[in-house]
């Protein structure tokens, strides 16, 4: 099939829901594993554990009568992982070195690693991709190098935000104890709003720069509506924030006047302020969370071959992840393989593949990769760039 040829619009539409087959116990199984060699083996074990992982829910997604498999070779990932946290290791050991030509070395290393940052990430994502199938068909990732920088441009206004913030107490001290506060506040919102903002780029480049045989992605998200969310995400916790605060000071008050123990209302004024934290950032972000899925998954396809929807609910999307948080707490970071799965369960299923004249539709000569080694991946890795949303 010729690139940007299109298909007969008599061709029947089928849709194929999205299903998890995984469960939550096999999981812990292999959770369990990875953290305990993790350990023993000083983190070596982490590539292995990584690709386990993925490979758990690749394997138990199934989509269009096809599961996905990652296929990466550990051999790669290792060196790659041992590059990276050698190289991590150097530039600190300079950073702390008491020879300025030592700390100058490093400086210079870390200024290139962040100028280089999205190269490498895309460098990940194509690794990633390349070894990731479906049916037999391989994800192409292949972004031009000045789309991908000028989708970057929010890291340069995050690295400005970040000097700002530094010198904004000082600097606000001559305006008054109110520029105190609010300058910090301000330089945090647009610093979240930039990380939103990077977030709409960098998805938008890997839906259409990703191909699926000669087939390109397709991406209708527009950049108001996806920071939209962010803000009302942001409104939403401080709504929540005012109501809690508003209770828990009541409750308080009352029960001080009740008591003569000032150290049991101390330690109640901190046990219900963690509380108010928890219930007013996890649905807030979880709201966030949820509502970006829904926009993302409705708004992308791929060519005039496949187009996505997404029914997920935004109300037990919350109360899930409200719900795993306080049993992850509870009992000290046992439940979250437990947690995870079920988040992933859920988003996944609210997804419906709706394709155009069948699964065959989607078979075609795949485009050669450029070789890409791991150490991008390692890079990826440490940055926190998951494959698997936790």
């Amino acid at each position: 099939m010729e690139r940007g040829q299109k298909l007969n619009a008599s061709q029947e539409i089928v849709a194929h829901p999205v299903r998890f087959h995984g469960q939550e116990g096999q999981y812990f199984r292999i959770w369990i594993v990875n953290v305990l060699l993790s350990i023993l083996t000083l983190g070596l074990y982490t590539p292995w554990a990584r690709r386990r992982t993925v490979q758990y829910f690749f394997q138990n997604t199934e989509m269009a009568e096809g599961s996905f498999e990652f296929a990466a070779p550990i051999r790669r990932m290792l060196v790659g992982f041992l590059l990276f946290g050698g190289l991590y290791l150097a530039v600190e050991l300079a950073g702390h070195s008491d020879d300025r030509t030592a700390r100058l070395v490093g400086n210079l290393a870390m200024a290139v690693i962040v100028l280089a940052s999205p190269w490498l990430w895309a460098s990940a994502m194509r690794f990633r991709f390349r070894h990731t199938r479906w049916r037999g068909l391989r994800l192409v990732f292949a972004p031009r190098l000045t789309a991908l920088y000028v989708a970057s441009w929010p890291l340069l206004a995050l690295a400005v935000l970040a000097v700002c913030l530094v010198f904004s107490s000082s600097s606000a001290l001559r305006y008054g104890r109110v520029a105190v506060i609010g300058l910090p506040l301000l330089i945090l919102l647009l610093g979240f709003l930039c990380l939103a903002l990077l977030q709409f780029n960098y998805s938008r480049l890997l839906v259409l720069e990703t191909r699926i045989g000669n087939e390109a992605g397709r991406w209708k998200v527009e950049r108001g509506p996806y920071l939209g969310i962010a803000l009302q995400a942001i409104g939403i916790a401080v709504l929540l924030g005012c109501v809690i605060g508003a209770v828990s000071a009541i409750i308080l008050a009352g029960y001080t006047l009740g008591m003569r123990n000032l150290r049991g209302s101390i330690m109640l004024g901190l046990a219900i302020g963690a509380s108010g934290w928890l219930m007013c950032i996890v649905p807030a972000m979880a709201w966030r969370e949820a509502r970006t899925f829904q926009l993302v998954w409705n708004n992308t396809g791929i060519s005039q071959l496949a187009r996505f929807r997404c029914d997920l609910r935004i109300g037990s999307f919350v109360g899930l992840r409200v719900r795993n948080a306080i049993l992850t707490l509870v009992t000290l970071g046992l439940y979250r393989p437990f947690a995870r799965v079920k988040v992933y369960r859920m988003k996944c299923e609210s997804v419906t593949v709706h394709l155009r004249g069948g699964t065959e539709a989607l078979v075609g000569q795949l485009v050669r990769q450029q070789d890409e080694g791991g150490f991008s991946d390692a890079l990826a890795d440490g940055l926190g760039l998951d494959m698997v949303g936790a």
